[in-house]
Parts: C-alpha cells; structure tokens; sequence
C-alpha cells in the first residue's frame, strides 16, 4: 500500500508540473499583479516613514490613505492566487 500511495504522490506532483503550468501571458499577468501590491505595500511604508518626521500632519487622513493602499495590494494578492489557481487566465491576444 505504501508503494501505491507513494506513486499516487509522485504522479501527482508530476501532473501538477504539467498541467498546473500557467501559459506566458498569464504568468506575465501573475508577476505585474505581484509587482503591483509590492510597490503599493512600499509606497504606503514610505508615507508613514515621511509623516513621522512631520509636524502638524493629519495623522487620521494619512492614515486612511495608508490603509487603502494596504486593501488595494491584498486585493491584487488575492488575485494572484486566483491566477495560480488557474481561474483567472490571461489569453494572447487574437
């Protein structure tokens, strides 16, 4: 049995590499979305390291604009999981 389970392990790592690869244009896809929520994560660090040093900020404003940007990359995480999950695909262009 163990012999059988380990084949079934294998051969399922094995159909993953094949058929879970994601096409060009879609792994493209994956890497812009990843860039995107990295740079938008950088972005709202840089603003609060910028507002720290400053007096007489509006800490609840700045606050709030940190916080969408933070939703808006988990947004583009999340749907970086979608594409690794293959259901968001990206196509070539026709």
């Amino acid at each position: 049995m163990e012999k059988a389970m380990l084949w079934a392990w294998s051969s399922d790592i094995y159909l993953t590499g094949i058929y879970m690869a994601l096409n060009k244009p879609t792994q493209e896809l994956k890497r812009h979305l990843k860039g995107t929520a990295s740079n938008l994560e950088k972005t709202a660090d840089e603003i609060l390291k910028l507002a720290s040093g400053m007096k007489d900020v509006d800490v609840t404003a700045i606050l709030q604009l940190v916080n969408r940007l933070y939703g808006d990359a988990d947004q583009l995480k999340a749907y970086v999981d979608e594409v690794k999950a293959k259901r968001i695909v990206r196509t070539k262009p026709q």
